[in-house]
């Protein structure tokens, strides 16, 4: 009798979200802006074929073979928050009140750390600079381990209009694993290594970006 119970269990556990909670215009109950924008700005988006085309001339992208996705950002307190996945090429279009504004990139893991590529460009796609230095945040109750980097955009004197971020096959090679007992003991058994949700911050999806205001 008390096999029915468990399987009911089971089945409950199974069918709920342990990590993230996504819908086509939110992720973890925050606006989505880049699927609004898209949407919004579809046909303008659909002529602006210069863009594009010099984005795929833009230097250090040999190793991404897609164009990337664009998106305009807004002036929410979360400007914008995105699922990155493993690999990725994202070009944020800055509105003209956020252009002279320091902001903050943080990525997000639940069981690996990765330092996307940033390079920062003029509105005629002139690169303006490139950001490596990363900050590395250690986990607590609230939030997972992450890597949070600066964009001092006040601080330049030609005003940056677009902000490139991406990551490459051979840097996800290189990732930092967050290893925890469980995990180190399967691989010393040579087992494979599921990812598992991260239980003390669940709010964080594996690889996700966040571009707010620097405090």
């Amino acid at each position: 009798m008390r096999f029915l119970p468990v399987c009911l269990l089971a089945l409950t556990l199974s069918s709920c979200s342990l990590t993230d909670e996504f819908s086509p215009n939110t992720v973890n109950g925050v606006p989505n802006i880049s699927v609004t924008e898209s949407k919004n700005a579809r046909q303008h988006l659909a002529s602006a074929t210069r863009l594009f085309t010099v984005v795929r001339e833009l230097p250090s992208l040999d190793c991404c073979d897609d164009l990337p996705v664009l998106f305009t950002l807004s002036t929410d307190d979360v400007i914008i928050e995105l699922s990155s996945g493993r690999s990725f090429v994202k070009l944020i279009q800055l509105s003209p009140q956020l252009r002279r504004q320091d902001l903050t990139l943080t990525s997000l893991v639940s069981q690996t750390v990765f330092a996307p590529q940033v390079q920062l460009y003029s509105e005629d796609f002139l690169l303006i600079d490139s950001l490596t230095a990363y900050r590395y945040r250690p986990f607590s109750y609230r939030e997972p381990d992450r890597l949070e980097i600066t964009l001092p955009l006040s601080q330049y004197n030609t005003p940056i209009h677009y902000v490139l971020v991406y990551t490459s096959q051979s840097e996800m090679d290189t990732y930092t694993p967050l290893l925890d007992i469980e995990s180190k003991y399967d691989r010393n058994l040579g087992l494979d290594i599921m990812p598992r949700p991260w239980f003390i911050a669940p709010h964080a999806p594996t690889g996700t970006l966040i571009l707010n205001r620097a405090k």
